[in-house]
């Protein structure tokens, strides 16, 4: 017998109220950690009918993704690989040059490819995840002797060096008036602004700031930031040719990428890799991977 403050039992009716109510949090509580549990173990079985595949993973875009001193790394490798291993996907990488990856990946004969806008042009070519990877920023790059504030008016009157296949922006892209120097790389870009061979060089920050700081003997006096052209969301690109894996691969790595965002495994991935740009490229330190960094193996 329920006993009052006052000594007095309670009614039947007040007993089954608190008893429905007890019972009915506790079902709640199950339903909720039932619910989280079996979320998180779909999760883990999201590639569970999905064989071990490559992404094709461009060459050049280091410290996003690129070669460096022989093997492919990049901070936007590491997010993919942790993204796809936290929902137990085994993914591996095929390293090219960025044209060609798009070509492979649009062929179908790579089933996806990154670091890509999801533009709408590209949204009618591939299938795209809905989270990103990373948000990237093109700057405009000068001499550091250069005079004056950077105005809209200098690009119908200055020279752009710029990487010859890459997209910057629809307007920057298609204008005629603006007198671009395409080279192969930005290693290229740079030099030639520092060499006053171009007067401006459109170059991804990150990217930038890598080059400046590795190659500073062959980029020398360093260019400076002077006007921002754009900022970009970083995608992969997954192939139309089989969609139903694409869209299974698109999915897999959403769900990765947001748990890596709230494990913290994002953020430290990201530390390590700002903290090597700001202080160990000076120092000719090699690059973080995220294996290594206690997160991960």
């Amino acid at each position: 017998m329920v006993c009052t403050q006052r000594g007095q039992s309670l009614k039947p009716w007040k007993l089954r109220y608190l008893f429905t109510v007890a019972a009915t949090a506790a079902v709640l509580f199950l339903t909720v950690f039932h619910s989280g549990a079996m979320a998180q173990s779909d999760e883990n079985h999201l590639c569970d009918d999905v064989p071990a595949f490559k992404l094709a993973a461009e060459d050049g875009f280091f410290p996003y993704t690129g070669m460096f001193e022989g093997k492919l790394r990049g901070f936007s490798l590491d997010i993919v690989s942790a993204a796809f291993s936290a929902v137990g996907c085994d993914v591996d990488f095929i390293a090219m040059p960025y044209a060609r990856c798009i070509r492979e990946v649009q062929a179908g004969r790579q089933v996806g490819c990154f670091n890509t806008t999801n533009s709408t042009d590209n949204q009618e070519k591939f299938v795209f995840h809905s989270l990103p990877l990373f948000r990237g920023r093109i700057m405009i790059y000068a001499h550091p002797d250069r005079a004056g504030a950077f105005t809209e008016e200098a690009f119908e009157t200055h020279s752009f060096s710029v990487v010859r296949g890459y997209t910057y922006t629809d307007a920057f892209d298609s204008s005629p008036s603006i007198r671009k120097i395409a080279v192969e790389s930005d290693l290229q870009t740079l030099a030639m602004v520092s060499r006053h061979r171009a007067d401006f060089a459109a170059v991804y920050e990150k990217v930038a700031q890598f080059q400046i700081g590795w190659n500073r003997e062959r980029i020398k006096p360093s260019p400076v930031p002077v006007h921002k052209l754009v900022e970009y969301d970083l995608f992969v690109s997954f192939s139309r040719i089989d969609g139903h894996l694409s869209a299974k691969l698109a999915r897999a790595l959403d769900a990765g990428l947001e748990k890596i965002r709230s494990n913290g495994i994002y953020a430290k991935i990201d530390v390590a890799w700002n903290v090597w740009l700001s202080e160990g490229v000076q120092s000719d330190e090699l690059p973080p991977k995220w294996t290594k960094l206690g997160i991960g193996d």
